[in-house]
């Protein structure tokens, strides 16, 4: 008997579930899927907030379990540090929003707070973020 194909969400530090797998799923139906199945577990939770950054960029998140991207709109770069989502697909950063990146069978997608370094997140979609809150 064939094992049922997941996909599985995970906050760094936090929360995980493996969800149910199907052909034309993206992240963003995963993580629904996951917050479903957390929900019910005593002491674990997986909310999240998403933020539209228009048609180029899509929805991004800006908020897992109560902890908000972290910024200041006016001030450029001086108003730093900068904390962010990551998201990553197979512990890689996604190059496209949650709602247009399509997941595969096996995949892990995962989120973690990371502190923005332009030097790290170069070429980046955290970067892209960044550009367009500090505009």
């Amino acid at each position: 008997m064939a094992e049922t194909p997941t996909v599985t969400v995970q906050v760094v530090g936090g929360p995980s579930a493996r969800v149910r797998w199907s052909g034309g799923m993206t992240a963003l139906n995963a993580m629904e899927m996951a917050q479903a199945a957390i929900e019910p577990v005593p002491d674990e939770q997986f909310t999240f907030g998403l933020q539209y950054y228009g048609a180029a960029l899509g929805y991004l998140v800006s908020m897992i379990n109560e902890t908000y991207d972290s910024f200041i709109s006016r001030g450029g770069e001086s108003a730093s540090p900068f904390f962010y989502w990551q998201f990553l697909v197979n512990g890689v950063p996604a190059a496209q929003s949650v709602d247009r990146t399509m997941v595969s069978e096996g995949d892990v997608i995962s989120f973690e707070f990371q502190t923005f370094v332009a030097e790290r997140h170069k070429g980046t979609l955290l970067a892209a973020k960044h550009a367009y809150q500090t505009r």
